[in-house]
């Protein structure tokens, strides 16, 4: 059945995604600062989460040939605050260009999966399968946040250094 080849090559592609983004953040994650370290283990964890429900929901298709019921994801945000801040990058900023690039990284990884998902639910017709793809896309998009406004605040640190801030 071409719907359920579609859908199953969606999931495939999807956990393909989870792993690559859990391998990332592990890797980046072992070689961070405390505060940043466990930002990483924070994504990673999740990246870990969506791939156990892309995974048993792959498996559920393919056993049964339909989507299995879908409850939900736990979407909390992430609290604290910013790890990147003035006073924590100050002395050090120059060291914190490989972070910079890490963060500029994952934003990109997030910011395709945020994409996939979207397109994936639209191109789901079970609304199990639509639900769950636009709770990730909503998942991801809310990394995507974390990991953009992290970005910045390291930017701006970054040029104010170097004497580019528009001051």
């Amino acid at each position: 059945m071409p719907e359920a080849d579609a859908a199953l090559a969606a999931l495939q592609m999807a956990i393909q995604t989870e792993i690559d983004g859990y391998n990332f953040y592990q890797r980046f994650a072992e070689s961070a600062d405390s505060r940043t370290r466990e930002m990483f283990e924070r994504l990673a964890r999740d990246e870990m989460m969506h791939l156990e429900l892309l995974q048993s929901t792959k498996a559920v298709l393919e056993e049964r040939g339909e989507w299995a019921e879908y409850k939900g994801l736990s979407l909390e945000a992430f609290e604290g605050a910013p790890i990147f801040s003035r006073e924590r990058v100050e002395q050090n900023i120059v060291d914190r260009t490989s972070e910079m690039s890490a963060l500029r990284m994952a934003y990109l990884i997030e910011r395709d999966a945020v994409v996939f998902y979207k397109q994936a639910s639209k191109r789901t017709k079970d609304p199990n399968g639509q639900r769950m793809f636009l709770d990730l896309a909503e998942m991801e998009q809310r990394h995507l946040d974390l990991l953009e406004g992290e970005y910045q605040v390291l930017r701006e640190q970054l040029q104010a250094a170097m004497g580019f801030a528009p001051f």
